[in-house]
């Protein structure tokens, strides 16, 4: 008995870290999702002691290690307090990264881990050549933490007057701190985030803990080096940032305050309509921001609240996600970049797109068209059965497909507390959180067998295409 399951252990083993790194981050997410699942669904993980349902605490638990944030039971009401330390746990392992957690562990202890271990890190956690991995998770911990912290500090500082206690007000800080900057959207309020609509300090800090766990840890690392050497040293050659990290940058800026300007001005005289100016500017700046992809809302989301054509917008903010290598969803702000560039090369007749006077290798240009491709059919399929087993129309179902997609959180009407789905659609929704926080590309390499690239190509032969 004792051999046979050690012979099994070292089968799993072997499968999961003599394979693939997508594999590996695919089955590090799975089995943290399983554990939590059947955690929640035991009676001391709710405050009524009751069984929690398998389908709900699966779901729970997957939208919590996908920081998502979308809800089938109420955070603040239907948890105990262990439920909800749970559900942060996975959060914060979710955000940050299985793998990353442990490999960042193992060296604290002083454990050598084999090379293999290293090559498949190197891989997840997306270190190019001239990075050392441990160097890289090293900094991926600490600034998750010094984040957090100072996050929890100034909301604590942000929500001292509004708590009876010392206690509450750190819990609630700590909670939403660690979720924001892992992008989950889980809240300890009902209404998210709506009671603080026009508090000036909390929509700031939220926003740009969203932001800075978007960005991706490597952005962060580059503007890092950047600013020491700008600050401190100002001696030798000047650090440049990769071109990776200026196109994050600049297509956050852009769908920053495309976000922003059109918010706005749809909702100016619609949801908005009562609202004084300052309340007006952070609503705009804060919906801006969460969708991309925090699931936090300072406004009304159900269907008819906001004007379709913010809707839509939304929709697209919520597909298009963060920036790779951080906490966010959604297909990355580098796959738009690169497409768009795509375009552009082939209305100039040029022959490889081009960034930053850098031409971007045909590889990436064809992951990103699978990225695409496959997204799509994941949500064009979800959206179907959704269609199919649920009663509800098609914009309220495709917005709340593309939350969870895209690891958002924001939801229409279809899912939320104690909702009306059923059990075939919540595993629907639940498995487009799962393929949307690893992605598709992710999910297929990990049940692909590994091969050689050929030594060979076929010969071109011209097909009419457009």
């Amino acid at each position: 008995m004792v051999d046979g399951l050690r012979r099994i252990g070292r089968s799993l083993y072997r499968f999961i870290f003599h394979g693939s790194a997508a594999r590996t981050a695919v089955c590090s997410f799975a089995a943290v999702i399983v554990i939590g699942t059947l955690f929640l669904t035991l009676p001391f993980s709710s405050k009524a002691r009751v069984w929690t349902s398998p389908v709900d605490s699966l779901f729970t638990a997957t939208s919590a290690v996908c920081v998502t944030g979308l809800l089938v039971k109420s955070t603040p009401d239907h948890w105990s307090l262990f439920g909800q330390i749970l559900i942060l746990g996975m959060i914060q392992a979710g955000g940050l990264g299985i793998m990353t957690m442990g490999a960042f562990l193992a060296t604290m202890l002083q454990r050598r881990l084999s090379m293999r271990f290293e090559v498949v890190m190197t891989d997840i956690v997306e270190a190019d050549a001239t990075q050392s991995v441990w160097v890289l998770i090293r900094f991926i911990c600490l600034l998750t933490v010094l984040m957090e912290v100072l996050g929890a500090a100034l909301l604590f500082l942000a929500w001292r007057a509004s708590f009876p206690g010392f206690w509450p007000c750190f819990y609630h800080s700590v909670f939403h701190s660690i979720s924001a900057f892992c992008n989950a959207g889980f809240s300890l309020n009902n209404d998210s985030l709506m009671r603080y609509a026009d508090h000036t300090g909390v929509n700031l800090i939220v926003c740009l803990l969203i932001v800075m766990g978007g960005l991706g840890f490597v952005v962060v690392s580059d503007l890092w080096t950047y600013a020491r050497w700008w600050m401190f040293d100002r001696r030798g050659k000047r650090p440049r940032l990769s071109a990776h990290s200026r196109l994050v940058l600049l297509m956050t800026a852009v769908l920053l305050v495309l976000g922003f300007v059109v918010f706005l001005t749809m909702e100016w005289g619609a949801s908005m309509a009562d609202a004084g100016w300052k309340k007006r500017m952070l609503t705009a700046l804060f919906q801006s921001v969460t969708p991309r992809t925090a699931g936090f809302n300072t406004v009304d989301t159900s269907l008819g609240a906001l004007a379709l054509p913010t809707v839509f917008v939304l929709m697209i903010l919520m597909y298009i996600g963060g920036s790779p290598g951080g906490t966010a969803g959604g297909i990355k702000t580098t796959t738009l970049g690169v497409m768009i560039s795509s375009v552009i090369a082939t209305l100039k007749g040029r022959r490889r797109a081009e960034l930053f006077s850098h031409s971007v290798p045909e590889e990436t240009v064809h992951r990103v068209a699978s990225i695409i491709l496959l997204s799509l059919g994941a949500l064009v399929l979800g959206t179907f059965l959704l269609l199919v087993t649920e009663q509800a129309g098609l914009e309220l179902v495709a917005f709340d497909a593309i939350s969870a997609f895209g690891t958002v959180g924001l939801s229409v009407g279809l899912t939320g507390p104690d909702c009306a789905m059923t059990a075939v659609g919540k595993l629907v929704i639940t498995c487009l959180m799962f393929v949307g926080r690893l992605g598709p590309i992710t999910l297929v390499l990990s049940v692909a067998q590994v091969k050689d690239r050929a030594a060979y190509s076929f010969p071109e032969e011209q097909i009419m295409v457009g």
